[in-house]
């Protein structure tokens, strides 16, 4: 089951980090662009994903396996979920708008934490998405300190 401080940190404007594996285990990292919980028992998210980034799809579409990282860019609270991910489709125009709301926000935030201009963020912004969803069977506290890595409780197993 997800906590309400969970949900709120994954669908906030949080850092997104992707990670996933080919079918001989070799890594590949990307940018999320936003998370919308779907389900929270067992909990289950809706992963939008860069189109032009094949080897997340290619992956995904070969074995599924994803490790995702939301981290708060003003408190570096950050929380780290493992699943299983459904092979990439087109993103909905709803996907769409939602990766705009956390464009804004994540930027803002960036803009918030260091002053970095919009303008210079702008950069990274990416043309269109795809999206997934993750059953989550893990999930990790990230957070810096001593309790980093800790398994979190009330998740699926």
């Amino acid at each position: 089951m997800l906590a309400p401080e969970t949900i709120s940190l994954l669908e906030g404007g949080c850092g997104v980090i992707i990670g996933t594996v080919d079918e001989d285990g070799a890594p590949h990292v990307s940018r999320g662009w936003g998370i919308t919980v779907v389900a929270v028992d067992p909990p289950q998210v809706r992963l939008l994903l860069d189109a032009a980034d094949t080897r997340v799809a290619a992956n995904l579409a070969a074995n599924g396996r994803i490790a995702v990282t939301g981290g708060h860019i003003r408190t570096l609270h950050s929380i780290q979920f493992k699943g299983a991910a459904s092979a990439v489709e087109p993103a909905t125009e709803q996907d769409r708008a939602r990766a705009a709301s956390y464009s804004e926000e994540f930027f803002g935030n960036i803009n918030a934490v260091d002053g970095t201009p919009f303008e210079l963020l702008d950069h990274i912004r990416v043309p269109d998405y795809v999206a997934c969803t993750v059953r989550i069977a893990e999930m990790y506290d990230q957070s810096p300190g001593p309790g980093a890595g800790t398994r979190l409780s009330g998740q699926a197993s």
